[in-house]
């Protein structure tokens, strides 16, 4: 089944949330989610994308993002995915 924009941007920021300390990279790979996704989300100002040094980056939850996330989940407790 195709995810929506909605759902790539709840497991984003559940991977962020269980893996502070990973770079972006590897949150995106570990989605599966499109690097234009990414840039939609940071550009949205639900996620922060903090430069640590020349090499490195993380990415931040803003408190946009939490009250996302807060929704989400409600959302998903309302609405289980029948597998």
């Amino acid at each position: 089944m195709k995810r929506g924009l909605y759902d790539v941007t709840g497991e984003i920021l559940e991977e962020v949330i269980k893996s502070p300390k990973r770079a972006p990279s590897r949150v995106i790979a570990g989605t599966s989610a499109p690097y234009g996704v990414v840039k939609l989300i940071v550009n949205a100002g639900i996620l922060q994308l903090e430069h640590i040094s020349k090499k490195r980056n993380r990415l931040l939850l803003t408190e946009k993002g939490r009250l996302f996330l807060q929704h989400y989940r409600a959302l998903k407790q309302l609405f289980p995915c029948p597998l």
